[in-house]
């Protein structure tokens, strides 16, 4: 137990050194005033949709720096959900993010915060790596149902921000799961 501990504590580490660097290095030239985040059910831009603002690349022009993701804004994409101690999807999950990938493709500049959550079962640290096992499966399904990996930034949760409050199996089916969330500017 002693060895997975410190084992989760290195994996933590290593995840917030490269979140660190990469954040350092993202700059762009260009601001978010030219990009519109908003996706279905968002009537912020009047429910038009998204502008297409993107670089040579076909990528978006975006300063991470300056996004920031809001769980509590509704972004129009569905959770998965995933069994006990498991980061494998599940038949349910496969079929929500197919769904959910071509919502995201047809918004092709818009920045999806993927967040791996978990029940309270379980040591913190054993947890956020849960979480971000989790949200890692979810990014590189929707990879290979056609989402850029440039699009999409993972984050694990742990057991913080449950979904439902309770000690039972029905709570605790609610928590373990993968959020979405959308870019905003600041």
């Amino acid at each position: 137990m002693r060895k997975r501990s410190l084992w989760h504590m290195l994996t933590l580490s290593l995840c917030v050194a490269l979140l660190v660097f990469a954040g350092v290095g993202c700059k762009s030239k260009k601001g978010l005033e030219t990009i519109n985040t908003n996706l279905p059910g968002d009537e912020s831009n009047g429910g038009t949709g998204m502008e297409n603002t993107t670089t040579g690349e076909g990528q978006p022009d975006i300063d991470q720096e300056n996004l920031i993701f809001d769980p509590s804004s509704e972004s129009g994409l569905k959770p998965i959900y995933f069994d006990f101690d498991s980061s494998t999807l599940r038949p349910d999950a496969l079929a929500t993010l197919r769904n959910n990938a071509e919502i995201i493709k047809n918004f092709p500049n818009v920045i999806v915060q993927v967040a791996g959550h978990c029940d309270e079962r379980g040591t913190q640290e054993y947890n956020l790596a849960l979480g971000e096992r989790r949200a890692l499966c979810v990014r590189e399904h929707l990879m290979k149902l056609g989402v850029s990996g440039d699009r999409m930034i993972t984050i694990s949760y742990g057991e913080e921000f449950p979904a439902v409050q309770g000690n039972n199996e029905a709570a605790w089916s609610q928590n373990r799961r993968a959020e979405f969330h959308k870019a905003q500017s600041r």
